[in-house]
C-alpha cells in the first residue's frame, strides 16, 4: 500500500502541473530551462522549443537530461515535487501526430507543419528513467524512488 500511495502522489503531481523545469548540461555550461509539457500513458513528457535553444543545442550533444515538477505556490515545509532523470531526444516527423495527442495549446497551431520545414519549432520528448519524491511518510526530507 505505501508503494500505491507514493506511485499515486508522484502521478498526481504530474497530471495536475503543467510546467517542468529541465536541467541540461554541456561541456562548460549547465542550464535549466521552464517548460510547458505534457506528458502520456508511459510517463514521458513532450515540450516544443525552438531548434536553436541553448537547452537544445546541449541535448543534440548530451541527451542526459534532469527535471523537476512541482507546484510552486505550496506553503513553505508542506510542498512535495517530482524530480527525474532520462533522455530527450527530438521526435520525428511521423511521431508528430502521437505528441499532438496530448500536447495542447493555443500558443501555437498544433499541426503537423507547424513543427516540420522551415518552422522555427520542433518537438521533442523526455524519456524518464528515473522519478523521485519526497517520501510523505518521513518528518524529514528523504527523497525516494517511485516506478511509474
Amino acid at each position: 500500500m505505501k508503494d500505491e500511495k507514493r506511485i499515486n502522489l508522484a502521478k498526481k503531481i504530474i497530471n495536475n502541473n503543467i510546467y517542468l523545469t529541465l536541467g541540461t548540461a554541456d561541456n562548460k555550461i549547465p542550464w535549466t530551462a521552464p517548460l510547458f509539457y505534457a506528458v502520456n500513458n508511459k510517463y514521458e513528457f513532450y515540450f516544443i522549443s525552438k531548434k536553436d535553444s541553448l537547452h537544445i543545442k546541449h541535448i543534440s550533444n548530451n541527451p542526459k537530461v534532469s527535471f523537476s515538477i512541482f507546484d510552486s505556490h505550496q506553503k513553505e515545509g508542506t510542498g512535495n515535487g517530482v524530480q527525474g532523470s532520462g533522455i530527450s531526444i527530438r521526435i520525428s516527423d511521423h511521431e508528430i501526430e502521437e505528441a499532438l495527442k496530448w500536447y495542447k495549446s493555443d500558443f501555437i497551431e498544433m499541426k503537423k507543419e507547424s513543427f516540420t520545414g522551415s518552422a522555427p519549432l520542433r518537438f521533442y520528448k523526455i524519456i524518464p528513467d528515473h522519478f523521485y519524491i519526497l517520501d510523505p511518510d518521513e518528518e524529514t526530507d528523504v527523497r525516494i524512488e517511485v516506478v511509474l
